[in-house]
């Protein structure tokens, strides 16, 4: 499998490693979420759209492309955000404008909790005392990363926290990039009790779908308080339906104090975000949600043909 790429074997397999711990990390990386890449002899490397991190070492999820020819497209002008080739991710030129060995991109659950409920002068003060770069939500895309070099002109920062998206970390050593998202994680267990966080998602891994329903295992949440929020870009992209307790023929999802009613049933992309969904409403269910992507940003997003693309790979 290595073979295919090209590279140097130690190297790649190290990259991909790693890649794959991440991607099998549910408080990292849930369903397609996510990329990484890595720049070797001319070439980059970045996880195609709608592939699957978790299956880094199993398939070939990568894209091996001219480092020269993709840094001339996404460094000149690009107003229509066009991709440099279909098969990668709108999240490309992140991983090209950043000049580090690698990049790694993950939707931390932590990361998109603590942007939700947390006001945004008190977290930027205690992020940038930690060399984190905040970057307020943009669409993902060409944009995003020409405000994240922008913004880090006078910092030179090597981490960035993305509000209601996710985080980004650079660094020419990939284990030390790994050790340093887990000081991530810690920074955020300051913040939200991680612990719980983490026992839920454990929890909800396991929740099964029978008769297109699921037992619904916060009875006492009153979920129609998130709606018209989407928490985060894949939120809108992959699970954009609303609680409900009215059942509605027209709506994929209601509920009752014992069960979730889906109206289909549901691919494992859109199971497990709505299981993403269910450990950050229930560990939130006290705060206010102060940061939020708005519903026409959101459904904008989930309509774009890139978003479409990675909506049909995922069935």
């Amino acid at each position: 499998m290595y073979r295919y790429y090209k590279l140097p074997l130690n190297r790649m397999k190290s990259f991909i490693n790693y890649s794959g711990k991440i991607g099998n990390n549910f408080l990292l990386v849930q369903g397609p979420g996510g990329n990484t890449s890595m720049k070797e002899n001319n070439h980059i490397l970045i996880k195609k759209s709608g592939f699957l991190l978790s299956d880094s070492s199993t398939k070939n999820i990568f894209k091996k492309i001219n480092f020269e020819n993709i840094s001339k497209f996404y460094n000149g002008k690009n107003p229509n955000n066009k991709k440099f080739h279909p098969e990668l991710s709108i999240e490309a030129p992140l991983h090209v404008l950043l000049n580090s060995k690698y990049v790694f991109h993950y939707h931390s659950i932590a990361s998109i909790v603590v942007s939700s409920i947390y006001n945004k002068k008190e977290l930027n003060s205690l992020l940038l005392s930690n060399n984190i770069l905040p970057i307020n939500y943009i669409r993902p895309g060409i944009e995003l990363a020409q405000e994240i070099i922008l913004k880090n002109n006078k910092h030179n920062f090597s981490l960035f926290f993305l509000y209601n998206h996710g985080f980004i970390i650079e660094e020419n050593n990939v284990s030390i990039l790994y050790k340093k998202i887990f000081e991530i994680e810690s920074l955020f267990s300051k913040l939200i009790n991680y612990k719980k966080l983490r026992n839920l998602s454990s929890g909800l891994v396991n929740l099964n779908l029978t008769n297109n329903k699921i037992e619904n295992p916060f009875p006492k949440i009153d979920y129609k308080k998130f709606n018209g929020k989407y928490l985060f870009p894949d939120h809108s992209v992959f699970f954009p339906n609303f609680f409900t307790d009215v059942k509605n023929k027209n709506e994929l999802i209601y509920y009752d104090k014992d069960y979730f009613y889906f109206n289909k049933r549901l691919t494992e992309t859109e199971l497990t975000y709505f299981k993403t969904l269910l450990a950050i409403y229930a560990l939130v269910n006290d705060k206010e949600i102060v940061n939020f992507i708005k519903k026409d940003k959101g459904l904008k997003l989930r309509n774009s043909n890139d978003e479409k693309l990675r909506i049909e790979a995922s069935k």
